[in-house]
C-alpha cells in the first residue's frame, strides 16, 4: 500500500481517470482518505501535496483509479460526502495544456491596474506556466504573496469562450530581488500536482503591443530599479502644496 502514497510521472498518469478532492480539513491524513476511497474503487495512486517548511498537507489532493468509470462512480457516490463537518469537493481533473512559449508569453500584464498607486513596476514580471487547470487567481495571489509584495493581481490567462485557463499566467513583484528568489525557489516546483515552469516574462514592445525578444530582468531595469529606490521614487502623483490664505479679522477695532 506504501506505493500508492506517491506523486506518479506525468507520463505515467491517466487524468481523465483522476479526481481532485478539495477543503480537507487539518486532521485528515493520507490514509483517512486512502480509506474512504477504497471502499468504492481500488485506488491507484494519492497525494496530498505538503506544504515545504511545515510538512502539513495543503487542504486539498489528487486520487487515480484503474479506469474513467471507477472515477466518475465515486465522483457520483461521494457528492455531498462531509468528512470532519467540512463539506468535501470532489472534481473531475484535465489533462495539463501544452506549454506555451516563445510568441505565447505576451505581456497583458501592463493591462492590469496597480494594486495601489504607491507602487511603481520597475519591470519585475514572471511567466508562469503549465499551471495545472484547477489554478486560479486567488491561488496564484495566495501562493506567490507569500515570497514579496505584489504590485498587480496575478493575470491568469483564459479561453475567452469557455473561461477556461490557458495553463498560464503573469506575475508582478516590486522588486528584483523578489522576483529572483521566486524563479530560484518555484521554477519546477510541483503545484496541485503539475510541474511549473517559472521564468522573466518577455517585454512589451510600446509600439505594436507585441511581446519583444528581450525579458524582464535585464541589466537596464535593474538599474533604473536600483536609480528608483536610492532616489526614493513612488508611483504616486505628488501632492500639491496649498498655501493657506489668511483672511483678516472682522469685528470692531479697539
Amino acid at each position: 500500500m506504501a506505493n500508492v502514497f506517491r506523486r506518479l510521472a506525468e507520463t505515467d498518469r491517466n487524468a481523465r481517470a483522476s479526481l481532485y478532492f478539495g477543503n480537507l480539513d487539518p486532521q485528515i491524513t493520507e490514509l483517512v482518505m486512502f480509506e474512504l476511497f477504497i471502499q468504492f474503487a481500488p485506488v491507484r495512486s494519492l497525494n496530498m501535496p505538503k506544504d515545504r517548511i511545515l510538512k502539513t498537507h495543503q487542504g486539498f489532493g489528487f486520487v487515480e483509479f484503474n479506469s474513467i468509470e471507477e472515477a466518475d462512480y465515486v465522483l457520483n457516490i461521494l457528492r455531498g460526502i462531509r468528512l470532519y463537518g467540512k463539506a468535501l469537493k470532489l472534481k473531475k481533473t484535465e489533462a495539463p495544456k501544452a506549454n506555451f512559449t516563445g510568441k505565447d508569453q505576451q505581456i497583458g500584464v501592463t493591462t492590469q491596474e496597480l494594486i495601489n498607486n504607491n507602487y511603481i513596476d520597475v519591470g519585475a514580471q514572471l511567466f508562469i506556466n503549465n499551471l495545472n487547470p484547477l489554478i486560479d487567481e486567488q491561488y496564484l495571489k495566495e501562493t506567490f504573496a507569500k515570497f514579496g509584495t505584489l504590485i498587480r493581481n496575478p493575470l491568469l490567462m483564459r479561453d475567452v469562450d469557455t473561461g477556461e485557463s490557458k495553463g498560464y499566467a503573469f506575475i508582478t513583484f516590486d522588486d528584483f530581488k523578489v522576483s529572483d528568489y521566486v524563479i530560484e525557489k518555484m521554477n519546477g516546483a510541483i503545484l496541485m500536482n503539475s510541474k511549473i515552469h517559472v521564468s522573466y516574462a518577455f517585454k512589451q514592445d510600446p509600439i505594436t503591443g507585441q511581446h519583444s525578444k528581450v525579458r524582464h530582468g535585464d541589466k537596464v531595469e535593474r538599474l533604473l530599479a536600483e536609480s528608483a529606490k536610492t532616489n526614493k521614487v513612488t508611483g504616486s502623483k505628488p501632492k500639491k502644496k496649498i498655501n493657506k490664505v489668511h483672511k483678516p479679522k472682522t469685528g470692531s477695532n479697539r
